[in-house]
């Protein structure tokens, strides 16, 4: 039979209590780890919302915006305002409805003498390019691109 070492048999028994320390240690190590992560997409979610200044300046403006909409409301409330007349209002709604229809029979004259310009078009020339060539603002910019 061999000798057994005295020594060697004493560290056995701490190797597997360094063992079991080294195991319950990685264990709190990774718990560890997972509330870093926890804290960091916390800071995250924080950092993406506005800054203290950033609302602090917005409810600001947001009172100011209030008090301005309080004090047009007071003068509507105590009647500082100055209606428009029945009779005014009448005036411009029939003088719109002049100027309304007068546009729209300067848009059927142009519509049908443009019918009439575009019959009578040379053969391989079409409507577009015809607009082209009328079309003032487009015919100055023609000008400066040909040679006369």
């Amino acid at each position: 039979m061999a000798i057994q070492d005295t020594e060697h048999s004493a560290i056995v028994p701490d190797s597997a209590a360094v063992d079991q320390e080294a195991e319950k240690l990685q264990d709190q190590i990774e718990s560890a780890r997972s509330y870093e992560r926890l804290l960091k997409a916390n800071l995250a979610a924080l950092r993406a919302g506005p800054s203290i200044e950033d609302v602090r300046a917005n409810v600001t403006s947001l009172e100011l915006k209030k008090e301005e909409l309080m004090d047009r409301l007071d003068g509507l409330r105590s009647g500082k305002i100055n209606l428009v007349p029945a009779i005014e209002k009448e005036a411009v709604d029939k003088a719109w409805i002049d100027w309304k229809r007068k546009a729209d029979s300067r848009k059927r004259i142009f519509v049908d003498m443009w019918a009439i310009v575009c019959d009578g078009l040379p053969e391989g020339q079409t409507k577009e390019q015809l607009w082209v060539r009328s079309n003032p603002f487009i015919f100055h910019d023609l000008l400066k691109s040909t040679d006369y």
